[in-house]
């Protein structure tokens, strides 16, 4: 198997799943008045429909790159034969992959439900982005445990998951929002500073459940740290992921405390161009360290704890 393509794969899947779960769970509590006029920007049906089929087409090339690993097999008709036996068979891999793929066809559902019922489309499709998102929790290391500490793991993974989903969503939403021209009208930009102050609300509980299950992971997953850490791979992929997650934690509070205010004040006085400036700057410097987390994310799942020591 490629290594490197595996990663690339497993980060567009992660990133495709997540706005997929996060972008409709944020119209849902984080939109309102002038505001959903603008949300159609990322709720048409194009749009959707890509991360839809992207998550299908990706999900089938992790699929195919997983089975060649375990089988140790290329060719084309004994891989299919392969991945038939881990589906058919069960295995717990196997099952993920069919639950994603039948949310997967579910979201497609819900998109068709969107010119006549858009309200029920939004619940669909966060639900059904929402299960093919947990479904990678099943190529995480809970495979590592067994007993009860692999449920446990395994719902932590999968709360870890959905929390940075949200998070994810609701960023890139907020970019989205930031970056139009209305931005710079004052109603719309009086309900945008409305959104930002109402989301750090939904964001302290999201971010307390990373911080929370992150905690949970390291303990499962790194029993030695101070020997298996230094050295490796995997430990250099977690300090640099944890050393980006600490600066989303800064700007996010520098969103709520300082920017969001701000912006509120500057509305007060009529001169607030240069508050959405400011928080489009740092809003689109917190997506992309996300993104950047996802990717380090994506590599730390294909590593154990020791990977490449001295």
């Amino acid at each position: 198997m490629n290594d490197q393509t595996f990663i690339m794969i497993r980060f567009f899947l992660y990133l495709d799943l997540m706005l997929l779960f996060g972008l409709p769970l944020f119209e849902i509590y984080g939109v309102k008045g002038v505001l959903k006029k603008s949300v159609s920007l990322f709720s048409v049906w194009s749009f959707f429909f890509t991360l839809i089929s992207a998550g299908m087409v990706l999900s089938l090339a992790n699929m195919l790159l997983v089975a060649q690993a375990m089988s140790g097999v290329s060719d084309p008709g004994e891989l299919t034969l392969h991945i038939m036996e881990m589906v058919v068979g069960e295995t717990a891999v196997g099952m993920s992959w069919v639950i994603r793929f039948a949310a997967l066809v579910m979201a497609f559902i819900g998109l068709g439900l969107r010119l006549r019922h858009v309200g029920l489309s939004r619940y669909v499709l966060t639900l059904s982005g929402g299960i093919a998102l947990a479904t990678l929790a099943w190529g995480g290391h809970a495979a590592m445990n067994d007993g009860i500490s692999y449920y446990l793991h395994l719902l932590s993974d999968i709360i870890h998951l959905t929390a940075a989903g949200a998070w994810i969503g609701a960023l890139a939403a907020f970019t989205l929002l930031l970056c139009i021209k209305k931005a710079e009208k004052a109603v719309y930009a009086s309900q945008l500073a409305a959104a930002l102050s109402g989301f750090a609300r939904a964001g302290t509980i999201i971010v307390l459940s990373i911080v929370i299950t992150a905690v949970v992971n390291f303990v499962f997953i790194v029993e030695k740290p101070l020997s298996t850490l230094p050295g490796s791979d995997y430990g250099l992929l977690l300090l640099i992921k944890t050393v980006l997650f600490f600066l989303m934690l800064l700007l996010a509070a520098a969103n709520r405390f300082r920017l969001t205010p701000r912006l509120e004040t500057a509305l007060l006085q009529g001169q607030y161009k240069m508050g959405i400036y400011l928080m489009r700057k740092s809003i689109i410097t917190e997506f992309t360290v996300s993104v950047l987390i996802l990717a380090t994310v994506a590599w730390l799942g294909t590593l154990s704890p020791g990977t490449g020591m001295e």
